[in-house]
């Protein structure tokens, strides 16, 4: 072989090697990019997860709010307080019946478990004088307290203002809201002395 055919041989050797170890450079700098972006893609994962969990959070609480400004839900319960404590001796009966709109079965279960009694052959009324709703929503359910004064009066005398607290939750059940939940959590009267 000759001298001028090493030197291209050695040249292209030369080259060779250093094209070998440029690609080399580049293999290893691409993987480690891969495995960056292998990571990167994992982290994005993760905060895409979180960032599904926190919108579902959200819209829960978006609409439990949209819920306690739901003028239908406190309207049911405004009415059903209404149609229940507000009476007298034609409508006391009566209002047994209407009520049924306002509650599920359990609830008008538990108000009519005794019976519905029969009307006294005299003249009384009962009246609410405040009514105080305290609502708020979880859960799609609109639970709180109830503050009823109320007076009661028979054959013309009038009792000292009862004040009841209730607890009540409501729901939409069929496309409406009603009453699901009735609890009285205690009754208070003013006492006087005699």
């Amino acid at each position: 072989m000759n001298a001028k055919g090493f030197i291209m041989v050695s040249f292209a050797l030369v080259i060779s090697i250093f094209a070998n170890i440029a690609l080399g450079f580049n293999v290893s700098s691409k993987s480690q990019e891969m495995e960056e972006y292998s990571l990167h893609i994992k982290e994005l994962k993760q905060q895409n997860k979180g960032l599904k969990k926190s919108l579902k959070d959200s819209e829960e609480i978006i609409s439990d709010e949209q819920m306690v400004e739901d003028r239908e839900a406190k309207k049911v319960v405004e009415d059903f307080f209404k149609t229940q404590y507000e009476y007298n001796s034609d409508t006391y009966k009566k209002r047994f019946e209407k009520i049924k709109r306002f509650v599920n079965n359990d609830v008008y279960g538990q108000l009519t478990a005794a019976g519905i009694p029969e009307v006294p052959n005299i003249k009384f009324e009962n009246r609410i004088t405040n009514m105080k709703l305290y609502l708020t929503a979880q859960n799609k359910e609109l639970s709180g307290l109830v503050l009823l004064d109320t007076v009661y009066k028979i054959e013309g005398v009038t009792n000292p203002t009862t004040t009841q607290i209730f607890q009540v939750t409501v729901s939409k059940r069929g496309g409406k809201q009603q009453i699901i939940s009735l609890k009285v959590l205690g009754t208070f009267a003013s006492m006087s002395e005699s």
